[in-house]
C-alpha cells in the first residue's frame, strides 16, 4: 500500500454553513472556535486502536488534531490555525472521517451510545 502526503489549502466554513455541516455531527461541540468531541472507550487498548486511525489519517492529510487523552477518555479538537483558528472545510472532513473511526470501534464504546 502506498500512501502519499496530501496537504490542501483550507477554506473557511462560516455562518449558515457551519450550522449546517454541525447538524450532521451530533456529537461535536463548537467551544471558542474549537469542533470538539469527547469519547470514552471500554479499555486502553481500545482507544489506541482508534488514536493510531486518526493519526494515519491525521499525518496523511497534513491536518493534526489537538488530542488529550487519559487511560480511556479522548478530547479531540480541531481548528485551522492558518485561518486565524476558523473551523475549515478539512476540519469538517477531518470531524467525519473521526465519525466514521467512531463507528469501527462503536462496541468498544463505554455506554455504546457515544
Amino acid at each position: 500500500m502506498y500512501n502519499k502526503l496530501s496537504k490542501a489549502v483550507p477554506v473557511a466554513v462560516t455562518g449558515y454553513d457551519l450550522s449546517k455541516a454541525l447538524a450532521g455531527l451530533h456529537k461535536w461541540k463548537l467551544v471558542n472556535h474549537v469542533l470538539t468531541r469527547e469519547i470514552a472507550f471500554k479499555d486502553y487498548e481500545s482507544t489506541w486502536a482508534f488514536l493510531t486511525q486518526v493519526h494515519m489519517r491525521s499525518h496523511l492529510w497534513g491536518h493534526h488534531p489537538t488530542i488529550t487523552t487519559t487511560y480511556v477518555n479522548v478530547k479531540v479538537e480541531l481548528c485551522t490555525h492558518d485561518l486565524q483558528d476558523q473551523i475549515s472545510d478539512i476540519d469538517l472532513k477531518m470531524a467525519r472521517k473521526i465519525e466514521e473511526y467512531i463507528q469501527v470501534h462503536k462496541s468498544q464504546l463505554q455506554g455504546f451510545g457515544q
